[in-house]
């Protein structure tokens, strides 16, 4: 089966890589990727850890990165199946 010319395993294989990644985020990170999970906005993320709206957006562009993620749904990915397969949280 594929998903827009990807193999499946493939796409699946990415988001177990990057949910394995999450363990080497420091908490704050790793607290961030939980909330951008949630569907915090940047705006929303600085409100709710009491940083501004620029630091907030630092952190979401340091999860994307440590992550090698390209978008903040395979953020959200990463941290459910990370939850569900007992690597955080």
């Amino acid at each position: 089966m594929s998903h827009g010319g990807l193999p499946l395993d493939g796409i699946v294989a990415g988001h177990r890589a990057r949910a394995r990644r999450l363990i080497r985020l420091s908490p704050r990170q790793r607290e961030v990727a939980e909330l951008v999970a949630g569907g915090l906005s940047d705006p929303e993320i600085a409100v709710r850890l009491f940083i501004s709206p620029r630091t907030a957006r630092a952190h979401v562009a340091d999860v994307l990165r440590h992550l090698e993620a390209t978008s903040r749904v395979e953020i959200a990915c990463a941290v459910v199946l990370a939850q569900v397969s007992g690597f955080f949280g």
